[in-house]
């Protein structure tokens, strides 16, 4: 091998480790980079889920604790049976407000989430029921007053209402009502109804204490 090809070959040689050393320069560089940026995420994710735990404790921190109620809070009713009817249908029902009979069953209708607070049909609050839940029904006209007892029922709802201690739920669910209502409040547990003549935080909490987790179904 004459001695231009050698110093050729050599130059070649060089050329590759140079060229490989930047690779090797380029992988590391853009390990960093990849690192930083999971790194970030995953403070970010972590620093997320702190504030959503600690934003939970502090919400179940403010709700009233849950305490056993022995005996049997409300009226009796008979019942209705549970069968399940189409939505499209408008079911009827012996007595009202109904604490059982027929209701819906269909995702994103019934049964709604627990806490919602919204106008719902009985076809619908009765499969929360169903589930050993209770709703809370109230019928009052317009003015100051009917707003105050609305805002303290949505109060008593969002953050005040217990945790039931078996699937760790708030079974409370929240609905304006006019059918039957013989006082401005209704509270209603499968087969049990209370009515109220105003809010009343403590009696509302006995009958959820009395009667949560006793349906027909126990689900969360």
């Amino acid at each position: 091998m004459s001695r231009t090809q050698r110093e050729l070959k050599a130059l070649r040689q060089q050329q590759r480790e140079e060229a490989a050393a930047r690779q090797r320069a380029r992988d590391r560089r853009n390990l960093f980079i990849i690192g930083g940026i999971l790194g970030t995420a995953a403070v970010a994710i972590l620093i997320v889920a702190l504030a959503l735990n600690h934003a939970a404790q502090v919400s179940t921190q403010n709700r009233l604790p849950f305490q056993t109620v022995s005996g049997t809070i409300g009226t009796a009713v008979p019942d209705e049976g549970r069968t399940h009817v189409d939505p499209s249908t408008t079911p009827t029902y012996k007595s009202y407000p109904p604490a059982s009979g027929p209701h819906y069953s269909a995702q994103g209708i019934a049964p709604v989430p627990w806490q919602t607070i919204d106008t719902l049909q009985e076809g619908q609050y009765l499969h929360n029921l169903e589930h050993g839940g209770i709703a809370i029904l109230y019928d009052c006209p317009s003015g100051t007053a009917c707003t105050t007892l609305k805002n303290s029922l949505e109060t008593y709802v969002k953050n005040l209402a217990p945790v039931e201690p078996t699937y760790g739920e708030v079974k409370v669910v929240l609905t304006p009502y006019s059918r039957g209502m013989q006082k401005k409040v209704a509270l209603v547990a499968w087969d049990y109804i209370e009515f109220l003549d105003s809010y009343d935080q403590a009696e509302i909490t006995r009958f959820y204490e009395n009667h949560v987790n006793k349906g027909p179904e126990q689900i969360p």
